[in-house]
């Protein structure tokens, strides 16, 4: 493994560079090396502008605007920053302070950090599409593209993730008055700042990350839309934002969490989160009030797909049951009760005709173009009612959207008001008296509104709703004339209008279909686009939010923390005390059906349960669930891993009752599924349990041809039980007797190139399983293995076993273990007989089928085959025991943040012990653990031999190191300037809920009000470049 030379970067504050006692921002790669499995470790310090820039002069210094982020992609890691922006709108205008909103226009090239050998500045701002100045490819080009839409908004004065009622409850309940905390479901750039901002929380005191958050060195972005209109006494529009009567804005925040384009995203995932769902806020801003009024929008939130290459048409598919679903509903609620208290489900799906739910699921088509999408609609509201929540809380509405403004009646919207008018007099909004700082009222409830894209239909009818709330807030308060206040409606609605196309060009690709009607009260390219393009720009959505599992492409970027080795230690220790542990059971079977289908052979013993445990869980795998001809490798087919869904979920739950009797409760539900070619896997649960699955994510790898073809390959499953991570991964490796190099290389191209979410690879997990056809044989001569088979001398017969003998040889599978073997060897019957092979090539018998483990204190129960005579296989079972934990998030958060407290005390205080907090060298974090440290530069040379350096070690060399390469207090090279805009000065309020009831009047008394003086929110004053313009608007920031 040959390491990369470190180039390192500074981000230098503007001004600090004639300021002796300022400090600037330096990142370079602490650690890499060209194993691909290895995580990118940086290191992030603050270092003195005397100290460490006093040799250098700046030739060459680029004002950028903030850090969006470092990404780990083909191998190179790479630098994002905001290199021009345009102002978009001060939120804060009318009252003289700076609230502004900046939309993105261009990043810098990302800066490569480890390519030392490419010229300084060859991915810099004069590469022009996919080559540089130097005729270098650029290898984040879509990734540019993507970034560069016009879509992406940030604000240096304050935080934009958070709606305006959002930002001051957090500022509240904030543990850190002062220090920003963005909402991460609407933080688009988390997971690229994710290393960054672990050194912010652990690394830094609280004064050191307010300085930190005041010099902007890093951006929170967020994708959506934003817009503005000032408006004069008459509502009408007013040429410049200072002589405005009134300022109105608009911002939608799109959420990061499932976030894709149109056919390939939809529905929900397991953690609660939606497709396109989008929170949208209108902000009407007077110098004596402010007013905010939130809505959300969001896919219906169950597990269903749709078929891009349809014109015309809505056929849904739902991939998963009600009950299945159920948990994933109820987080999805659970989450929208938690930030809006009360929520109102606005349903626009169509109700004239309902099919049958089995038809529907089985992706039956009726030939109606409308009928599965009021389908949908129906299992919404029965999903809605099973979870059995109070109307005080969650309330359903059904609007026929499509029927009720057929004939182009798009006044008949009104009715949709009306009924829910006292509902959202009820619900209220957020307002605040901004010449005593005083909350005047807050928004307790929500209106969830969607279609089935969450785009035309949604964004009329939030339009019309938001206008009407508007409305009612501007005449309650006599803001404007009876006419005027008209005017001011309208130019809401065209506000409206401009947000409707920009969220359906980044769900859809195209604007909206219904612009004219939602600022008054292309179908064709839509299709086009969402067949032929989305599959790249899902990618990159994947890639930048970290949800890709791209093999080898893209490693984790964490923080380089000499407190790792200690902190981990005794974190492990603390939550051992506040934990909790409960056993679960787990059936796990694999099974090559030789591409035969289900033709309604009894299934016998072969899922039979015991009489004394009852398996939580149920993981199926099959092998050439198709035949492996050519056609099924080109174009595979799913209908016989669809029959055997719906054949194995009513003999899961038959062998139940059978085992149990009249205890037997519940079902069990298919939970999730999925095939590569002949390689299928089937994840059931009972479902007492399903509220404990989280997180889960199936994915496929190629193993034939080099990779290329799914004759051989795995379907891996990542899920969390509680707060244990699990991966089973179901594999087919290579045939042939002899071919047990091939079969080893298999094994080694799934174990790492295998990537889920966030980089996780299967050894990330506490447990890891195995199961499949791994095809490692016996060495023996035929005859002697038949002769030792039929003497039972199984035993004798595993040590011939290739894959006991290469395990013993650590050549695969370090760290598994499996149950000991007393069944005959499965492999290869004649098919549908219990008689080993007596065709021409007449194979050895051998245990092809196996189920492998590894995690702690797992017990294996039972391990088994059954008789099942439908394939030239037989069937491996094994019953599995194993531990979850559960642990309380707050606490483990507090505890890992008095356990770095105390270590930079300790060190502070000069008395931390070399032995406790030492980090072993080359440690790599993993993704549970906490990877953020402020690095320690290496001991000084002793005074005997001042001369020298350390010594090299495996993961640290002197010639690496600056201090030994440079004139003392000389710092790095590449030094990027920050321009963060100056923060406006505003006190917080300290809020208590009340029971008081709500007057629009701005007469009202105050919300139960504190006024805070704290310390710490002194004025932030800090002076920023102008910046210069170029070439094209003069508004363009560079």
């Amino acid at each position: 493994m040959e390491a990369k030379r470190r180039v390192p970067v500074g981000l230098v504050p503007v001004g600090a560079l004639d300021d002796p006692a300022a400090s600037f921002l330096s990142i370079k790669v602490h650690r890499v090396t060209s194993d691909s499995d290895d995580d990118v470790q940086i290191e992030v310090n603050r270092e003195s502008v005397q100290q460490s820039l006093r040799m250098y002069s700046p030739l060459d210094i680029d004002p950028v605007y903030g850090i969006v982020g470092i990404l780990d992609y083909l191998n190179d890691t790479h630098l994002f920053l905001v290199k021009a922006c345009q102002p978009v709108c001060n939120l804060a205008e009318l009252r003289g302070e700076q609230k502004t909103v900046f939309r993105i226009l261009r990043w810098t090239r990302p800066y490569d950090m480890l390519a030392s050998n490419r010229p300084m500045g060859s991915m810099d701002d004069h590469a022009t599409g996919e080559m540089d100045v130097y005729g270098i490819t650029n290898p984040c080009a879509q990734l540019n593209s993507f970034l560069e839409n016009g879509a992406f908004y940030f604000s240096p004065s304050f935080d934009l993730t958070r709606s305006m009622q959002s930002q001051r409850l957090n500022a509240i309940v904030n543990e850190e008055p002062g220090v920003r905390d963005p909402d991460e479901k609407f933080h688009w750039n988390s997971n690229m700042v994710k290393a960054i901002m672990d050194y912010r929380l652990h690394m830094l005191s609280h004064e050191e990350r307010q300085q930190f958050d005041q010099d902007g060195f890093v951006v929170s972005l967020i994708q959506g839309h934003v817009g503005a209109v000032y408006l004069d006494a008459l509502g009408n529009l007013t040429g410049t934002p200072r002589s405005a009567h009134m300022s109105v804005f608009l911002i939608s925040r799109s959420s990061s969490q499932r976030s894709g384009a149109r056919f390939l995203t939809r529905g929900i995932n397991d953690a609660g989160a939606v497709a396109n769902e989008v929170e949208s806020e209108v902000i009407i801003a007077t110098p004596q009030l402010t007013f905010a009024h939130v809505q959300v929008r969001g896919s219906v939130p169950l597990f269903w797909t749709q078929d891009g290459f349809q014109i015309g048409s809505h056929r849904v598919q739902v991939t998963r049951s009600l009950k299945a679903s159920l948990p994933a509903t109820k987080r999805h609620f659970a989450d929208l009760l938690d930030r809006y208290k009360r929520v109102n489900v606005v349903n626009l799906l169509r109700m004239h005709y309902v099919q049958s739910y089995e038809d529907m699921a089985g992706g039956a088509s009726t030939g109606n173009s409308g009928s599965s999408e009021a389908d949908l609609g129906q299992m919404y509201h029965q999903q809605v009612l099973a979870m059995g929540l109070p109307n005080e809380l969650l309330l359903y509405t059904a609007y026929d959207y499509n029927n009720e403004v057929r004939g182009g009646q798009f006044d008949r919207v009104k009715d949709l008001v009306q009924e829910i008018k006292s509902l959202m007099a009820d619900y209220q909004y957020f307002l605040v008296d901004t010449t005593s700082d005083t909350i005047l009222s807050l928004q307790r409830g929500v209106q969830r509104t969607n279609c089935l894209d969450c785009l035309d239909r949604t964004n009329v009818v939030q339009s019309v709703i938001s206008r009407y709330v508007s409305g009612e807030f501007i005449g309650q308060n006599a803001l404007l004339s009876r006419s005027a206040a008209r005017n001011a409606v309208q130019h809401i609605g065209s506000l409206w209008g401009a947000n409707g196309n920009a969220i359906s060009r980044l769900y859809a690709g195209t604007g909206a279909l219904k612009n004219s009607v939602t600022t008054s009260g292309k179908s064709g390219c839509r299709l086009m686009q969402n067949n032929f393009q989305d599959k790249g720009k899902q990618d990159v959505i994947d890639t930048l939010l970290g949800m890709d599992y791209s093999g080898s492409d893209r490693r984790r970027v964490v923080i380089y923390d000499r407190y790792h080795s200690a902190i981990m230690r005794d974190l492990d220790m603390e939550l051992n005390k506040i934990s909790k542990k409960d056993s679960l059971h787990l059936m796990l079977c694999t099974y090559n059906m030789h591409g035969a289908p289900y033709r309604g052979e009894p299934l016998g013993t072969w899922l039979a349960m015991p009489r004394n445990m009852r398996p939580d869980f149920v993981a199926i795998g099959f092998q050439e669930v198709v035949n492996l001809d050519v056609q099924s490798v080109i174009a595979a087919d799913n209908s016989n891993r669809r029959v055997w869904e719906s054949v194995l979920s009513d003999e899961l739950n038959m062998q139940h009752r059978k085992a149990f009797g009249d205890k037997a409760s519940g079902e069990y539900v298919l939970v999730s599924s999925e095939q590569l070619v002949g390689v299928a896997l089937l994840f059931f649960a009972h479902e007492d349990v399903l509220p404990r699955i989280h997180n889960l994510q199936m994915v496929k790898h190629k193993t034939g041809l080099a990779g290329m073809a799914g004759n051989k390959g795995c379907v891996a499953m990542h899920l969390d039980l509680d707060d244990s991570s699990v991966c089973i991964v179901a594999a087919h490796l290579a045939a042939g007797a002899n071919n047990v190099q091939e079969r080893n290389n298999d094994y080694v191209a799934i174990q790492h190139g295998v990537r889920f979410r966030r980089g996780r690879r299967v050894s990330d997990h506490d447990y890891a399983i195995w199961l499949g056809d791994l095809n490692y044989r016996i060495d023996l001569p035929n005859d002697q293995a038949r002769r030792m088979i039929a003497e039972r001398q199984v035993a004798s017969l595993m040590m011939y076993d290739q894959l006991g003998v290469q395990m013993a040889a650590n050549n695969v599978f370090a760290g598994y273990s499996e149950a000991e073997i007393h069944f005959p060897p499965t492999y290869k019957y004649d098919v549908g007989t219990d008689v080993y092979d007596t065709s021409d090539k007449v194979r050895v018998p051998s245990w092809t089928d196996r189920i492998l483990y590894k995690g702690h204190n797992v017990r294996i129960l039972e391990y088994y085959r059954d008789e099942l005579c439908i394939s030239d296989h037989k069937p491996v079972l094994a019953m599995m025991e194993f531990d979850v934990v559960s642990v309380d998030k707050v606490q483990k958060h507090q505890i890992i943040r008095q356990l770095y407290t105390k270590y930079h005390q300790d060190e502070a205080a000069g008395v931390q012990g070399r032995s406790k907090c030492a980090p072993e060298k080359g440690t790599a974090a993993t993704e549970l653990e906490v990877k953020s440290s402020r690095a320690k530069p290496p001991p000084p040379p002793s005074k005997k031999k001042a001369a020298l350096p350390p010594p090299s070690s495996d993961s640290h060399a002197w010639w690496d190191d600056e201090s030994y390469m440079r004139p003392a207090g000389s710092g790095g090279s590449g030094v990027l300037s920050i321009n963060p805009y100056a923060l406006g000065r505003g006190s917080l309020a300290a809020l208590t809920p009340s029971s008081t009831p709500y007057s629009a009047s701005h007469s009202q008394a105050p919300v139960n009000v504190l006024d805070d003086n704290n310390e710490d929110l002194v004025n932030l004053t800090w002076e920023p470049i102008q910046p210069s313009y170029s070439g094209g608007s003069s508004s363009e920031y560079r």
